[in-house]
């Protein structure tokens, strides 16, 4: 296949036009060197669909440790860079069996189609909330994610996880700083010194008032596991922690992506809000052509062979969900933005066990959140020009989005 993507440079990776628009890069990866050893960041990137996909259920890759960043570091900082490893290591996505499996069993029934089809009366009333506090702001002027699909997905998760409104502002820092340790894309001791007190300060209310409390998703399913020692405090704090961040940023950002891709391409809103194009249908195409998250990290469990590179048993490897989204090889017209293509088997949320247990709300929270715009602000505009890509590695920000209401 021709391809006029550049060759690329292991450094370009963290330069700061990589870093806000990583599509290039990828696209020179998948050209040149599909499976790629990156010495600046010391892992191997995998850029191409097919090897994506077969990798994320690969037993010889396993969930990362943070092993190797601790030693790498002064020893006066390992201390709180452990604490935070510590606690991401807990987390589903970033754990494997039996721990994974042990959380993932215990939540499983809250995320079923069923589950998620009985909430729609809830994700309703949030969403029109939401879109009339949009509506009602006093400056016509305001920022589609910041003002309206952050919000929205906070108050979402917020309600799901039994958190009183008066705690909201407390628990939304605490996401926000674990976040934006995940996003750092080298060593950072600010940044971890603030994630560790943010871990700490989230156990503290997890196991104080969430569990003791007794409301929402977390407390039924992992309640009864910490009450009879099966699972501790602070895989419940963990798990609190993942279900937030992942019910925060993935949705809001989608609905950016959609919103401004849909205006992008005004034909095929135009046959969206006429009916003649599935809500749903425009959902997926933007998880596939600009997904929340870009990396699926692994650690080699064994030695092996993927397509003409030796990955070691212990090396760190990226699976790049973003590139192999935009392969060229999977969709045509990969680069583009069409809804009119329907479902395709993206890899937005991951396979296998690391799956993202929930994506079936996401998607439902996405969809809901896109018809009550529409339904209560047809006129509303994005300004595609202005909406400005922040660096970051690994993940979409959209910032800012600006619309007119």
């Amino acid at each position: 296949m021709t391809s006029t993507a550049p060759l690329p440079r292991a450094e370009e990776i963290l330069d700061p036009a990589t870093l806000a628009d990583p599509y290039p890069f990828f696209a020179g990866l998948r050209a040149h060197d599909p499976v790629h050893w990156n010495e600046p960041t010391g892992s191997w990137y995998v850029a191409r669909y097919r090897d994506v996909h077969d990798l994320l259920t690969d037993p010889r890759l396993g969930a990362p440790t943070g092993d190797a960043l601790i030693a790498s570091l002064p020893p006066a900082e390992r201390a709180v860079y452990r604490t935070v490893e510590d606690f991401f290591a807990r987390w589903m996505v970033f754990s494997d069996p039996p721990h994974q499996l042990r959380i993932r069993t215990c939540l499983q029934r809250s995320f079923t189609p069923a589950a998620v089809a009985a909430l729609a009366p809830s994700l309703q009333r949030h969403a029109e909330r939401a879109v009339a506090a949009f509506a009602a702001s006093a400056d016509p002027a305001g920022d589609l994610i910041e003002d309206l699909a952050r919000p929205f997905a906070l108050d979402v998760v917020c309600d799901l996880l039994g958190i009183a409104a008066e705690e909201r502002a407390d628990v939304s820092a605490w996401s926000d700083t674990l976040m934006a340790y995940l996003a750092a894309a080298e060593p950072e001791p600010t940044v971890a010194g603030a994630a560790g007190e943010a871990v700490a300060a989230l156990t503290s209310y997890v196991t104080g008032t969430v569990l003791p409390r007794g409301h929402g998703l977390l407390a039924r399913a992992l309640g009864p596991g910490v009450a009879t020692g099966e699972l501790t405090p602070a895989d419940a704090a963990a798990t609190f922690a993942q279900l937030l961040t992942g019910g925060v940023e993935p949705v809001s950002t989608a609905v950016g992506v959609a919103v401004t891709a849909l205006h992008a391409a005004p034909d095929q809103l135009h046959e969206l809000r006429a009916g003649r194009l599935p809500y749903e249908h425009a959902v997926e195409e933007a998880l596939r052509f600009d997904p929340p998250f870009h990396f699926a990290p692994r650690q080699a469990r064994a030695s092996l062979r993927v397509g003409d590179r030796t990955i070691r048993a212990g090396d760190r490897v990226v699976l790049l969900l973003a590139s192999a989204n935009r392969d060229e090889r999977q969709f045509p017209r990969a680069g583009t933005y069409d809804a009119r293509r329907g479902p395709v088997p993206h890899l937005a949320f991951g396979r296998g066990g690391h799956y993202c247990i929930g994506g079936v709300l996401a998607r439902r929270q996405i969809v809901t959140l896109l018809q009550e715009l529409d339904r209560r602000l047809p006129d509303l505009r994005i300004d595609v020009n202005a909406v400005h890509r922040s660096p970051s590695f690994g993940s979409t920000v959209l910032r800012p989005t600006p619309c007119m209401i």
